[in-house]
Parts: C-alpha cells; structure tokens; sequence
C-alpha cells in the first residue's frame, strides 16, 4: 500500500512540475520510462529504490515526507514556505506604504503647481490690464510717449511684460491639452487647473 502511495505522490508532483515521464524517467537515471510507469502504476509495489524518492524529491522540488505520504504538503521546507510567505507579505505591505507615500506627495506637488499655475494666470491679466490701461491713457493724451521723460520706456517695457503673460497663458494650456492626451482623453490624476 506504501509502493502505491509513493508512485500516485510520484506521478502527481512530476505532473505539478510538467515533467513528461520519458524526461523524468532521463532526469532521474533511468534509460527508459518504462521503470517509472511501473512505480507510478503502483505494479512494481516491492521494487522503489530510495534512491528515486530522493532524486524525485530534489527534481521536483517537493519534500521526502510528502512523496512517502507523511505529509499533505508538498513544501520541501516548510520554515522556508512560511518564511517566504512572510517575506511576501511584508514586501505588499511596504509596497503599499510607499504607494500612500508617493500618492500624498504627488497631491502636494498637484497642490504647488496649482498655486503656481493660478499665480501665472493671474500675472497674465494683470498685465494685459496694464497694457489696456497705458492704452486708454495714450487715447486720452494724444502725446506720444516719446514726447514724456521714461514714456516709451515704460510703454515697451509694459508690452514686453504683457506678451510673456500671453506666452505663459499660452503654455499652460498646451501643458493641459499634453495632460489630457497622455492621460488618454480622461482626466489626468495630476490634472492641472486652468480656469
């Protein structure tokens, strides 16, 4: 009853490994596979050599123990089996840890460029008010800047500054359209706020 019990733990651990029995017959020793169907057929009950359950246990990387059918588990050692599923689940725990850490740092960047992006904006419009106001006063005062002391200084230094607001306005919403195509057409987490 033992033979039998040794050759079906024999065919179900090389079957778990997908071993054909010619390559584990070849693997373990034997010229042909004609020895190990009898062993796994449980028809060669007296004959199982110890050496074959050692090799077959290091071939297939299971136990002694479970191949004898001391034991239901195949685990070759179980302190390493439980060791390894430890190390596992220590290693998805500090995954997810740095998963929150990278997450509360993205919102806080999200937060910072956002703060920037409604400065930028800002600056924009108020330099194009600017540029309004120096307009409507020059309607006003038919003079010519020129005419004025620092006038078309400050007149082509308003202008430049109004153009880089236009320029960054203009950046920030192919920054957005950039966003919104790499995030496929849905929403980036990371979204930048343009209003």
């Amino acid at each position: 009853m033992l033979a039998c019990k040794v050759g079906e733990r024999l065919r179900e651990a090389r079957e778990m490994q997908g071993y054909s029995q010619v390559k584990a017959a070849q693997l373990l020793g034997y010229a042909n596979s004609t020895k190990l169907a009898k062993i796994e057929g449980g028809r060669d009950s007296s004959q199982i050599p110890l050496w074959v359950v050692k090799r077959a246990a290091l071939l297939y990387d299971v136990s002694i123990d479970y191949l004898l059918g001391n034991t239901e588990n195949m685990e070759v050692d179980e302190r390493r089996c439980h060791a390894a599923r430890d190390t596992i689940i220590l290693m998805r725990e500090e995954w997810e840890r740095h998963r929150w850490r990278d997450m509360l740092v993205t919102r806080e960047v999200q937060e910072r460029v956002e703060a920037v992006e409604e400065l930028a904006m800002l600056m924009a419009q108020q330099l194009q008010e600017a540029q309004d106001a120096l307009s409507r006063v020059e309607e006003l005062n038919p003079r010519r800047w020129e005419n004025v002391k620092g006038g078309a200084r400050l007149q082509s230094a308003v202008e430049r500054a109004a153009a880089t607001g236009r320029t960054a306005e203009s950046k920030l919403k192919r920054l957005h359209r950039e966003a919104r195509a790499a995030a496929g057409g849905v929403q980036p987490e990371l979204e930048l706020v343009y209003t």
